[in-house]
């Protein structure tokens, strides 16, 4: 008897019955994409159980032990963990004593290249999944690539995205998209009610902050976002008012990580100009900060807040390479700083 069980999120289930009612017409390629914290991940372990393996059978043990010959994963280095699925990815790491890296290497792509040319082991179909496909470099993505346009027989790609506007346009267009959209904000309260993860005084809140994306919910609530926020938000003051230069508050978002500064900043900038635009917009990002930021928006100049944004958006990518983190960060509180009309 299994012990992996298939989790399939219940906003997902449309999706899921789609990809497996009729497999065998299924495309070659998909790329599951939408916003993380919706259940891709889930998702694409589960259809990766329901075609590589047979109940009592070797296949099973295999895929449970994350050594089913016909079962590929792609991810960054530093995405992996030491769990299933990072067991599974394993094989295709180069072994080197640096950080891990941040992007899919060509050298990963190469490997799984070599491991197509022989037939599928022992399942039907063969399948490869790629995690993060949007942070392969331009050389792993022209090598897989290759293997898109002349697929070998009896494979299945399923790549899956956070931003597809990154993966590049040759990717795309040899894949089926699938997209995974956020559910409606009472199916998403409901179903994390039932988690009983969050304070159920919170919920409304978290789900605001997570852009009504159930599983980033629980991230943000689970790594204490609230906490990083104050601290973010206090910098973005004490810049301000002067009482914190930009190298400090630099150095501040880099031990609170480049990434997750990043998101409040862009978070806080969509709040204050919504409230630009409305005093009383629908839907924001920080419903807490509703009054400072109704208080401060009129006081910010909407070109060098258009300016950040597009500093923010640039950082998001770079963060992503082997960029200085810091140097990032120092050029995003200098832009902070200006914000001020």
């Amino acid at each position: 008897m299994t012990n992996f069980e298939p989790l399939i999120h219940p906003w997902n289930q449309e999706i899921w019955q789609s990809l497996t009612l009729e497999p065998e017409r299924s495309n070659h390629a998909f790329i599951f994409c939408g916003e993380g914290g919706l259940g891709k991940r889930s998702l694409a372990i589960a259809l990766s159980h329901f075609l590589m393996t047979e109940p009592h059978s070797q296949s099973e043990s295999l895929f449970n032990a994350a050594s089913h010959p016909d079962f590929h994963v792609i991810m960054p280095e530093c995405e992996s963990e030491q769990d299933w699925l990072g067991q599974n990815a394993l094989r295709y790491f180069e072994k080197h004593s640096g950080k891990p890296k941040k992007q899919i290497t060509i050298d990963q792509i190469r490997r799984l290249n070599s491991a197509l040319e022989t037939h599928p082991h022992i399942s039907k179909t063969r399948l490869i999944v790629l995690f993060s496909c949007e942070k392969m470099n331009r050389n792993a993505s022209n090598a897989l690539l290759k293997k898109l346009e002349e697929p070998p027989a009896q494979t299945l790609f399923v790549l899956l995205s956070d931003e597809l506007a990154r993966v590049p346009a040759t990717i795309r267009s040899r894949c089926s998209l699938i997209n995974f959209r956020a559910p409606s904000f009472d199916l998403a309260h409901a179903w994390l009610e039932q988690q009983k993860i969050i304070p159920e005084a919170d919920l409304t809140s978290y789900l605001s902050m997570s852009n009504n994306q159930p599983l980033t919910a629980i991230s943000l609530y689970q790594d204490e976002y609230i906490e990083v926020l104050k601290s973010v938000l206090g910098d973005v003051n004490s810049v301000w008012t002067r009482k914190t230069d930009a190298a400090q508050a630099a150095k501040n978002w880099l031990g609170l990580g480049g990434l997750v500064v990043v998101d409040i900043l862009q978070k806080l900038c969509s709040d204050i100009l919504k409230f630009k635009l409305s005093d009383t917009p629908a839907k924001v990002f920080f419903p807490v900060q509703k009054s400072w930021i109704a208080k401060i928006g009129p006081k910010l100049s909407k070109q060098n807040l258009l300016e950040l944004i597009d500093e923010l958006n640039a950082a998001k990518s770079l963060l992503n390479t082997t960029v200085d983190e810091l140097l990032v960060l120092e050029s995003i509180v200098i832009k902070v700083s200006r914000l001020p009309a």
